[in-house]
């Protein structure tokens, strides 16, 4: 899966994306999100200790949706094409 650019995204933005694995897990994700790794993974542990998202956090819903959208888009896509490859 992957989501746009790093920086179009909010800290919590890019939480969210984590947490439905677009960004993968240990060292890829730290790799994958770069100078953000640390902001965005402290959101991450705390969406996931408290089961809440952070109040205040300037999370934008069109942009969130928009971001799930062409995540899952893309994916399907790759697996559209690679079912395709084997039919041949």
């Amino acid at each position: 899966m992957k989501p746009g650019k790093l920086s179009s995204y909010s800290d919590l933005e890019l939480a969210l994306l984590v947490l439905l694995g677009c960004y993968g897990n240990g060292s890829a994700r730290k790799q994958a999100l770069g100078s953000r790794y640390a902001n965005v993974q402290k959101t991450v542990d705390f969406i996931v200790s408290t089961s809440n998202i952070p109040d205040g956090s300037g999370a934008d819903q069109t942009r969130i949706k928009k971001a799930i959208m062409q995540t899952f888009y893309n994916s399907i896509d790759e697996v559209t094409k690679e079912v395709m490859e084997n039919l041949k």
